[in-house]
């Protein structure tokens, strides 16, 4: 086997195990999807999809649906990028469409580090030509959330175990610590700069992950305490470095925050990252839903704004 040979053997073998990857973190098979893996540091920092129907007629795109659809890339300032597309058939018009990609990108110079295209059952990059053996592929593409809910009907064992998880604390005993991590959290953001050091950081994370916290911060956000564009992109950088499990409440917040200051692009694809970290987290699917029917932002203020911070802080106690 020659180096060209070998090298190209290798490209695709790279295309493979990336697409083993992607299925493996969206939890499906991507069909009719085209997907910009961005990189930073050779090291993916997020995953985007998007459907391949406009990129087959790439002169449809205007120089605002480019900017718009590589602005992820530029909030999480990525060097490189690889560009993946699921199709049922191969469509030679798909590579036109990623060229337009390409030149966008080369403006803001971020190198397009591959191409692959996968088709049916087979799998192709930029450099097949006519004499290329079949690059052959199987890839489950039955997998859904539909299946995973049969598996756990038929099969308890693959519940999470309750007794694993420690007693949850009295309200007494949390509301000193709320108290306390809400006056932190609010103070961070304050004062946020780029060496922010991490166990601040990972500390204002487990604070947000409490509800009772993260709607103190959120009722300060409504009221102006801080600039929502600043709060969206501090913690969309943040997002990179959590773990799957561990990104809903920053994701969400930065949601909220791209939507209110009119940037429903960056909001859909910061709740993206909530619901598949959680899916179940249920202020991610109201805003979800706000999204979805292109609801106002006066919407959630008017919500938020008929409560006392206090009341976030605490809860509203029902009975009174």
């Amino acid at each position: 086997m020659d180096q060209a040979t070998h090298a190209h053997s290798r490209r695709i073998q790279i295309a493979r195990e990336t697409l083993v990857d992607l299925v493996k973190s969206f939890g499906f098979y991507p069909a009719d999807s085209v997907i910009i893996n961005w990189m930073k540091a050779a090291e993916s920092v997020l995953a985007q999809r998007v459907d391949v129907e406009v990129f087959l007629e790439p002169t449809d795109l205007s120089k605002s649906d480019l900017e718009l659809f590589i602005e992820p890339g530029r909030i999480y300032q990525a060097e490189q990028a690889r560009v993946l597309t699921c199709l049922t058939y191969m469509d030679e018009r798909i590579y036109s469409g990623i060229d337009a990609v390409q030149e966008a990108l080369a403006k803001y110079e971020i190198e397009v580090k591959d191409v692959f295209v996968f088709a049916g059952d087979r799998v192709f990059s930029r450099e097949c030509d006519e004499g290329c053996e079949p690059h052959l592929m199987h890839v489950e593409k039955k997998i859904s959330r539909v299946s995973r809910e049969s598996q756990c009907d038929s099969d308890s064992s693959v519940f999470i175990d309750a007794q694993a998880f420690p007693v949850v604390p009295s309200v007494e005993d949390l509301s000193p610590w709320r108290t306390t991590e809400s006056a932190f959290v609010q103070h961070l953001l304050g004062q946020w700069c780029a060496n922010t050091a991490t166990v601040d950081i990972a500390r204002m994370v487990v604070a947000l992950e409490d509800i009772r916290v993260r709607d103190s911060i959120l009722w300060d956000l409504a009221n102006g305490a801080y600039e929502p564009v600043s709060v969206a992109e501090s913690m969309s950088k943040l997002l990179p470095r959590l773990d799957a499990n561990h990104g809903a409440a920053i994701a969400t917040t930065a949601a909220i925050c791209w939507w209110l200051h009119g940037n429903g692009a960056m909001a859909n694809i910061c709740i993206a990252r909530a619901l598949s970290d959680s899916p179940h987290y249920s202020l991610a699917q109201m805003i979800r839903s706000v999204l979805d029917y292109a609801l106002p932002p006066e919407f959630w203020l008017a919500s938020v704004n008929g409560l006392t911070r206090h009341e976030c802080l605490t809860g509203v106690d029902v009975t009174s």
